[in-house]
């Protein structure tokens, strides 16, 4: 059981039960050694022909759990290194396993360990909006899954310390409690008995944190109900961007409680130099809300498109040839295609806001979410000393997501569908972009040929729904990031800085009647 042999005379059960046994005994005995051998074994069982889809899950876990040993025998764990080695192949191994097909059908107690594990290193590196679907994920399936509990109640701590809020702080404390006293009661569900030995840390926290707040006041003002709206339009509306966890609002994050229903992210006041003030307020401002303004108009073109029932009148009288390929054409669809370019555009205007406010130095035609992070010249190119090792932990969770986009100058990325995402943004802007109704056939994306070249892109109105809602959703997360971001370094230079004083801007919102 020590190499790539042995497993090689075994069965593909065999092989990676062999597999797992190996990576477990290479971390408990800190064997580097013998982590490259498993390694090496994971390489010649996924040449394999015969792997089905649940052992090409189980591969895929122990692989990330191979490369996870690999962080921990270079001891990046508690450093604020931003390029942590093996990282992004862990994220990219979990997450194989968790979009492969075959994910539903192995065992639930595996999948929560998977799950866990996932939304872990996303929190590790700045990103708790999208840890806390993966924890979510994980308790939906056991409800009593003490490690996703605990690591979302660690987890919720962590984003609420980040806010600037602190009405938004005491609600997701309260949330930290409820999650870490589940976690430490008496039918709280433990993998291990190595992680059971962490139980009196849970009870602990839990403690720590109800000393902090009056349990039954925050309960009280989460649960309270707040109206969604006048008409019934409306409140469908409100209650769909819940549901799908679309607020610009934290508090969304911790379940669709009316409370969360209004898009209230901002900027947290600035801090500027006596001599930079000048005339005119700080163009972040106004920034900050064409941002939001887009975000929430793409998330209504999306509903609109998602939730369309009948065709349009505009539709009407239109002649289109029919391409005997049961075509989508309709304006819900070209909704859900502009939405779906409108939330990818966000993330390039992101990177300029980065780089005006975090004095980068980037020239115009040098900015874009994938380049932003990296100094011009080297092969690789290195991390910008800008960002390398600085203390912001929701800005370095931008730069980890980062690595979910593709483009071509940039192929390595932690996220399976990357690639194919950006050739439907491409395809959207640029090219021919063919949806097709499902109807229960399940189209997958693809490329259409023509004469050797690659015309169109072709996809299934489904999937569209499903990248779309996917690209809002990161793109919300970003723009909770990069709020969080400022604040975190508004912290630090207000308190280092000298002849400054503080920029807030009034607050006014629209209703159905105009600005308040």
């Amino acid at each position: 059981m020590a190499g790539c042999d042995e497993c090689d005379g075994l069965s593909d059960a065999e092989a990676l039960a062999c597999l797992g046994e190996m990576v477990d005994r290479a971390a408990d005995t800190n064997d580097a050694n013998l982590n490259d051998a498993a390694l090496a074994c994971s390489e010649h069982l996924r040449s394999r022909d015969t792997l089905d889809g649940k052992s090409l899950v189980l591969l895929h876990y122990f692989r990330a759990n191979a490369f996870e040993n690999r962080i921990g025998f270079a001891g990046d764990k508690q450093s604020w290194a931003w390029d942590i080695p093996h990282f992004q192949d862990v994220l990219l191994e979990l997450r194989h396993a968790v979009g492969h097909e075959a994910f539903a059908n192995i065992d639930p107690f595996r999948q929560c360990q998977i799950l866990t594990n996932l939304g872990n290193k996303l929190n590790a590196v700045g990103r708790p909006v999208e840890a806390l679907s993966y924890w979510g994920r994980a308790i939906g399936i056991n409800p009593k899954f003490a490690m996703a509990l605990a690591n979302r109640g660690y987890g919720l701590g962590h984003y609420g310390n980040a806010l600037y809020d602190g009405g938004h702080f005491g609600l997701f404390l309260l949330s930290a409690y409820d999650s870490l006293s589940a976690a430490s009661g008496e039918d709280a569900v433990f993998d291990s008995p190595q992680n059971y030995a962490y139980k009196p840390q849970f009870v602990q926290a839990a403690l720590r944190a109800s000393e902090q707040l009056n349990i039954d006041d925050a309960r009280a003002d989460l649960a309270r109900e707040f109206p969604l709206g006048r008409s019934r339009a409306e409140r469908e509306y409100r209650s769909w961007c819940l549901e799908h966890r679309l607020f610009l609002n934290p508090l969304n994050d911790l379940g669709d409680y009316t409370i969360a229903a209004h898009d209230v992210l901002h900027l947290p006041s600035l801090t500027l130099g006596i001599d930079e003030g000048g005339a005119e307020p700080p163009v972040a401002f106004g920034f900050y809300n064409q941002l939001k303004q887009e975000f929430v108009s793409a998330r209504w073109l999306c509903y609109e498109g998602l939730t369309e029932q009948s065709g349009h009148f505009s539709d009407n009288g239109t002649h289109l040839y029919d391409p005997l390929s049961i075509p989508s054409y309709s304006l819900g669809t070209e909704k859900t295609k502009l939405a779906f370019r409108m939330a990818y555009s966000l993330f390039d205007k992101v990177a300029f806001f980065i780089n005006d406010y975090f004095k980068v130095g980037l020239g115009e035609r040098e900015v874009s979410f994938r380049s932003l992070w990296f100094e011009r010249k080297g092969n690789p190119k290195p991390l910008n000393a800008v960002f390398d090792g600085r203390e912001n932990w929701p800005l370095r969770g931008l730069y980890w997501l980062s690595k979910d986009l593709y483009e071509p100058t940039f192929r390595d990325v932690a996220e399976p569908e990357a690639k194919d995402m950006a050739d439907l943004r491409n395809h959207l802007e640029h090219k021919y972009c063919q949806v097709h109704e499902d109807l229960g056939i399940g189209y997958s994306s693809f490329a259409t040929a023509q004469n050797g070249q690659r015309l169109g892109f072709r996809i299934g109105r489904e999937e569209l729904d499903s990248k779309t809602l996917h690209i809002l959703r990161l793109a919300r997360a970003a723009l909770i990031y990069l709020s969080l971001a400022v604040h975190r370094e508004e912290q630090v230079w207000g308190a280092d800085r000298e002849d400054t004083f503080a920029v807030s801007m009034p607050l006014w919102m629209w209703n159905e009647r105009g600005r308040l």
